[in-house]
């Protein structure tokens, strides 16, 4: 999580109007996930991926690494849809692999290889279009779009209280956890369970007393004021709402003709 805010303000493509951003990547992603075709959510990984990489300036093994915890999650929802199991007498004719144990058969039919295929290739395809935006968009330039489209300004102001509260609470987690490792607290399981239950443990009582000073702070002040009242002082360029224009007429080529 660190790391994300990180290259969000180090980012070159910082710098472009965050509509563009939002415009760009939520074309690709509503192709993506209206089409499910394999062709146009390859194509959108492959655009997302290159722009993340070449124009973000993000290293191609850090990028990997940052896909690997939603590939984790997405391979333990496509095993269940890629096997299937049935008795013995019953298996399915387009089968592409199957094998016995006792009366039952464990087999791929060709109709679960394509829609596991399919759902692959989308998720990783609005993955890298989630990943395009926040990679390259700071904090108060979200805040800024969900002002423009009338979120409320008390949603607004939850979204970045747990954003920052993401923070606090990881700086204090890796705090505790160097204290206890330092009085080797997880050096065998019975202590481990201990240590981690005394970090849970110190993490809420962390979260509770930084809410408290939080809220003590806007009462001072009258609380009445906005924390994320943002503004943004950038301009659109012709240049990119040219090429979201492109980008729209070859995602609508690939949905009609392939």
């Amino acid at each position: 999580m660190l790391q994300i805010d990180q290259y969000a303000h180090i980012s070159p493509l910082k710098h472009i109007h965050p509509v563009e951003k939002v415009s760009f990547s939520g074309l690709f992603l509503l192709f993506s996930i209206l089409t499910k075709d394999i062709w146009v959510t390859s194509f959108t990984f492959i655009v997302m991926s290159v722009i993340i990489v070449a124009g973000g300036r993000i290293h191609i093994l850090h990028y990997l690494k940052l896909l690997t915890i939603p590939s984790l999650f997405l391979l333990t929802s496509l095993v269940t849809i890629l096997f299937s199991i049935a008795p013995e007498e019953k298996l399915p004719v387009e089968t592409l692999w199957s094998t016995n144990f006792f009366s039952w058969n464990l087999y791929i039919s060709r109709f679960s290889f394509h829609q596991t295929l399919q759902l692959a290739a989308t998720v990783l395809s609005s993955v890298s279009c989630l990943y395009f935006f926040i990679l390259t968009t700071p904090l108060h330039q979200f805040m800024w779009v969900l002002q423009k489209v009338k979120l409320p300004k008390l949603i607004i102001e939850l979204i970045g209280f747990t954003y920052q509260f993401i923070f606090v609470l990881l700086a204090t987690m890796q705090e505790i956890y160097v204290a206890q490792a330092s009085r080797l607290g997880y050096q065998h399981f019975k202590g481990s369970i201990g240590a981690l239950a005394q970090l849970v443990a110190n993490l809420f009582i962390k979260s509770l007393t930084t809410a408290k000073e939080l809220q003590i702070a806007i009462d001072s002040r009258g609380g009445d004021e906005y924390l994320y009242d943002v503004d943004i002082h950038q301009s659109y360029r012709t240049l990119h709402i040219a090429g979201i224009g492109i980008s729209a007429i070859l995602l609508t080529l690939l949905t009609v003709c392939l």
